[in-house]
């Protein structure tokens, strides 16, 4: 009998992932665009680690840009 619910929730470790910070000065290519649309249907496809993998790397990439967008508000405050 299934339960809906994964065991191995709690099993699996967390990945640190190195981010590049040059990546914030650089306009973001295109082809993310098309490739996260192509992601989206393919989901049920991709392993459970590449979809931590990938969402970290977002999460981390996010915090960056929040980061940055905070000190650009500081300069142009002062």
């Amino acid at each position: 009998m299934s339960t809906g619910l994964d065991e191995t929730a709690a099993d699996v470790p967390v990945r640190d992932m190195d981010v590049d910070l040059s990546r914030l000065t650089a306009a973001a290519p295109d082809t993310w665009t098309h490739q996260s649309a192509r992601t989206r249907q393919d989901v049920s496809r991709v392993s459970r680690e590449e979809l931590e993998d990938r969402f970290l790397h977002l999460h981390d990439e996010n915090q960056l840009l929040k980061e940055h967008n905070n000190k650009q508000e500081d300069k142009i405050k002062k």
